[in-house]
């Protein structure tokens, strides 16, 4: 299930209230940086998310377990 950053989501809430202290406390401009927020933290978790993948080293074993892997997944190839 994803994730939908509604108004009461804490993280937009805390990144806005830096983005418009950083600006200067501006009036009027809290929807921008609401949807600055939200933008913002959609990207770091897209960039953070489970399908981001973990760095593996790449040695013989490591390439075997993942080719072995593919071929129970169905994939061929061993890429």
């Amino acid at each position: 299930m994803e994730h939908s950053l509604g108004p009461d989501d804490p993280r937009v809430r805390a990144r806005a209230y830096d983005l418009w202290d950083q600006a200067g406390r501006p009036d009027g401009r809290h929807l921008e940086h609401w949807q600055q927020a939200a933008r913002e933290i959609t990207e770091e978790d897209s960039a953070n998310g489970p399908d981001a993948g973990l760095q593996v080293p790449d040695n013989a074993s490591t390439r075997a377990l993942r080719e072995a892997a593919d071929h129970l997944n169905g994939k061929t190839g061993g890429k």
